[in-house]
């Protein structure tokens, strides 16, 4: 039987943690959802395994107050980390769906009501195993 989405992103934390441990920091799961420390610091993982990262609502993810965000990519069964400011990833987030939304005038073509935006690893490029994020 396939992992369900759920285990998909358990996996993904249990990879951060396991990342942040070998890399010489401290790390642990927090919680039951998408929450992990780093040296103390707490972090959202996010996974994508198929190529980006979904944000369901723009608005709500650009809305949130989290420091730190590490996006775990899978997609070419190599695993691949970047620790992302939250105000860093939050603002391009925002940037590129309202550029998106000027091209497209306004309204999203196929779904006016969707609020739905991704990240891409182009996207976040720069922060590919920045751990410094997590120094302290």
């Amino acid at each position: 039987m396939a992992p369900t989405n759920h285990q998909k992103h358990q996996a993904g934390r249990h990879l951060a943690v396991g990342h942040a441990l070998l890399r010489g920091y401290s790390a642990e799961i927090v919680g039951p959802h998408r929450y992990v420390k780093v040296n103390d610091l707490p972090a959202v993982v996010m996974l994508a395994g198929m190529g980006a990262w979904q944000i369901a609502d723009v608005d709500d993810f650009t809305s949130s107050h989290q420091e730190r965000y590490i996006l775990v990519d899978v997609t070419d069964e190599t695993v691949e980390l970047y620790l992302v400011p939250g105000d860093e990833l939050r603002k391009g987030v925002r940037e590129r769906h309202e550029s998106f939304l000027v091209r497209v005038g306004g309204t999203r073509p196929r779904n006016p009501e969707s609020r739905h935006a991704a990240i891409e690893p182009a996207h976040v490029a720069q922060w590919r195993d920045q751990w410094s994020l997590f120094d302290q």
